[in-house]
Order: C-alpha cells, then structure tokens, then sequence
C-alpha cells in the first residue's frame, strides 16, 4: 500500500471523525452554541487539525449532514427511482428530501447560508453534493429518452435544479407555515417547464 493511499485514507478518517463530533456537540448543546475550540476539544485534536479540515463550523455541519442525507434518503431513493418518467423520480427525490429537511429543520438555515456562501467565494462545496450527482445521472437518463432538452449539460441543468432546491428551502424556512413539500413541487414545475423536451 502506498504512503499516499494511507495518508488519503488517514485524511478521510479523521474528517469523518471531526464532522460526526461535530454533529453530536450541535444536538446536544445546540448549533449556535458550539465553538470550533469545543469541536476540537471534544474530538481531542489540535485547532489547526480541525481548521485543516473544516474553515469554520458550518464546513462541518455540512459536511456531516452530507454523510447522514446519503445514509437516511437511501431506500426513500431507492423507491424514487423505480419510477418511470424523471418527473416522477425528482418528485419522488424531493418529497423524501422534504421529509428529511422537515426532521432536521435546526440546521437548515446554516446549511443553506454555507452553501452560497461557498458559491460565492468560488470554494469547493457545490461539487461533493451526491444530490448534484443524482440530479444529473437522472437528467442523463432523460435526455437519452427524449424527456429532457439535450443542448444543456446534465451537470449544467443540475446544478439549476439544485439552486431552485436551495431556493425552494430557503422560503420554507422564511414562512414557518410554509409546506416544504409543496415549495419544492412549485421549484421543479419551474424547472420543468424549462427543462422540459420541446413536444413535436
């Protein structure tokens, strides 16, 4: 095995290590309550370690929230996609995303700020979203079917939809009685009727 291989998995271990504490510190004591200095505290490493890793908090939030949507969302996914039209498959996608959102609403509002906010920087965190990922292998599979338009990349019309997502999450989290689930039904009929294969 390679020196390189077991740095890479060494890595790997420890940042699943930090964001996993790091998740434990925000239920128990809430989010806005936890410090970076009690995260690498409680993981029992340097501050440097830790900022290696994660720049800031919401870095690891997102990160563990990551690592929990895959592990959550998986047989709700596995349901989505056995349906036929790709309508049908983001609807189901995006229900069991509401589901899971409406469970975790706390972290929500950090999670969302993150992501734009890393947009906007030009940092890494559009790409190591598996939602991204999915959204494109199902736009892929349409387009070959003749159910999405075929002049846009797959990635390029994902990441539209994921920001129409984030969007749709950031209004339910503006109106407490908002339906999260209907939010996310009026952002895909938007990107729909954009999306959409001309008829002939």
């Amino acid at each position: 095995m390679s020196t390189s291989t077991r740095t890479h998995r060494k890595r790997v271990r420890t940042r699943e290590h930090l964001s996993a504490v790091a998740l434990t510190l925000f239920e128990k004591l809430g989010y806005e309550a936890v410090t970076m200095e009690q995260i690498a505290a409680e993981a029992d490493v340097a501050r440097g370690t830790l900022y290696n890793h994660f720049p800031v908090k919401e870095a690891a939030l997102v990160h563990a929230l990551h690592q929990q949507l895959a592990s959550d969302l998986g047989p709700l996914l596995h349901k989505a996609m056995a349906r036929r039209s790709v309508q049908a498959r983001l609807t189901g996608v995006l229900d069991a995303s509401a589901q899971w959102w409406e469970a975790h609403r706390d972290y929500a509002a950090p999670y969302i700020r993150y992501r734009f906010q890393a947009v906007g920087d030009g940092q890494a965190g559009q790409g190591d979203s598996d939602m991204l990922t999915l959204y494109a292998q199902l736009i892929e599979q349409a387009q070959a079917k003749g159910e999405i338009r075929n002049d846009i990349a797959p990635l390029l019309l994902s990441s539209h939809l994921h920001f129409l997502y984030l969007g749709a999450v950031l209004r339910w989290l503006d109106h407490g009685e908002a339906s999260l689930r209907d939010e996310l039904a009026q952002a895909l009929a938007f990107f729909m009727a954009g999306a959409s294969a001309p008829k002939c």
